[in-house]
């Protein structure tokens, strides 16, 4: 056995390595940071705001993008500290630290939740530079064997970047008796082709089909509800902070993902408890928001609506998120089936809107406390 003290010493040179190599990336993270802040004004001042200056400075001051102001009725009545702005929403960003890289990584986070027997979508490959990486086995494939050997007949995939955001790049692919379909419509295979060619970091997986509850809100995409959980250190386990049901409609297809653009879906918050619908928030380009107890197209009932077996869904996700408890914050998007339920994919930094539409988040003490212990608020 050495005892010289070289081997503790090469590990502890290492670490120091470690170390500086930590440091820059949290240099990088904070000019990351700014470049965000930066990006945040110059898009609200590209923005048509609606605000007047007077309205707008004060939401500037406590962080806020002004058509936020408004979604949350800011400009109106309320306490804008009872609310994540959305300078205080970026910074949420270090909770999870580099941990939130594999959640923001729509292949590494699914296959970490699959070793954990978690219930996600399977994952046919990945494309990169056009060309199709099949899991197993590890062969390419371009785009017209892509779609011959793993699109078959009756088949219908999920093709979507790795990293993204809002839905932006989501493809849904499906093969009939007719020929190959995108989101409904039909196009040709070498057409189809001629667009996985371009596609550059990619997944691919199967399309998960959602209940009766999600069909019958709006069956023309997948409605899926977003979970937050977050980490009490004073408790030592994770408590579902809010949920909401999102809600597609025309504007929004193919995704159901809530948007202050005008072309957004809906959002309507779901009792922790009970797990009940209550009203459903749609947004303008404006910020305006309408609320609906009925789809303004399906014409389903929203409000008194049920997730079905809400109580093992929640249970389950949190004892999920108990697994996870290296990373405090998690927004879950999830799919009821006919079976049970699928977890899409989650999130490390979950947009507030889609939340806060909905009321504040800071009033509840125990989401104040996770934001305070994480400097996130002061």
């Amino acid at each position: 056995m050495k005892r010289s003290g070289q081997e503790v010493k090469k590990v502890a040179a290492e670490q120091r390595l470690i170390h500086k190599q930590e440091f820059r990336i949290t240099v990088r993270n904070f000019l990351s940071h700014l470049n965000r802040i930066a990006g945040m004004v110059m898009d609200d001042l590209r923005r048509s705001g609606g605000l007047s200056w007077r309205q707008s400075l004060r939401a500037w001051r406590y962080g806020f993008r002004r058509i936020n102001f408004r979604i949350y009725g800011l400009d109106r009545s309320g306490n804008p500290a009872d609310y994540l702005s959305y300078y205080q929403a970026l910074k949420q960003m270090p909770i999870n630290d580099r941990f939130s890289e594999i959640i923001r990584n729509k292949l590494t986070f699914p296959l970490m939740m699959r070793h954990y027997g978690m219930p996600t979508p399977e994952i046919k490959g990945v494309i990169r530079d056009g060309l199709f990486y099949p899991l197993n086995p590890a062969a390419k494939l371009d785009p017209l064997k892509f779609l011959k050997e793993s699109c078959p007949v009756g088949e219908r995939l999920v093709i979507k970047p790795i990293w993204g955001w809002h839905g932006t790049g989501f493809i849904s692919v499906t093969h009939t008796r007719n020929g190959y379909q995108i989101h409904g419509e039909d196009i040709s295979m070498h057409a189809l082709a001629n667009i996985v060619g371009n596609l550059k970091y990619y997944i691919v997986t199967e399309f998960v089909t959602q209940g009766e509850h999600g069909t019958r809100l709006y069956p023309d995409t997948t409605n899926t509800i977003r979970l937050m959980t977050f980490w009490d250190t004073e408790k030592s386990e994770p408590f579902i902070a809010r949920v909401v049901q999102r809600i597609g409609t025309s504007r929004s297809f193919p995704v159901d993902n809530f948007k202050a653009s005008g072309k957004g879906g809906m959002s309507a918050l779901v009792d922790r408890e009970s797990g009940e619908l209550g009203p459903a928030a749609r947004v303008d380009v404006k910020g305006y928001v309408t609320w609906y107890t009925e789809h303004p197209e399906s014409h389903a009932q929203i409000k008194g609506a049920v997730v079905p077996d809400w109580i093992k869904l929640r249970e389950s996700i949190l004892s999920y998120a108990h697994r996870f408890a290296f990373m405090p914050c998690i927004g879950w998007d999830v799919v009821p089936t006919h079976s049970g339920f699928t977890i899409i994919e989650g999130n490390s930094n979950p947009g507030m809107p889609v939340m806060q539409v909905h009321g504040p988040m800071l009033t509840d003490p125990r989401i104040e406390r996770f934001y305070r212990y994480h400097s996130v608020i002061s």
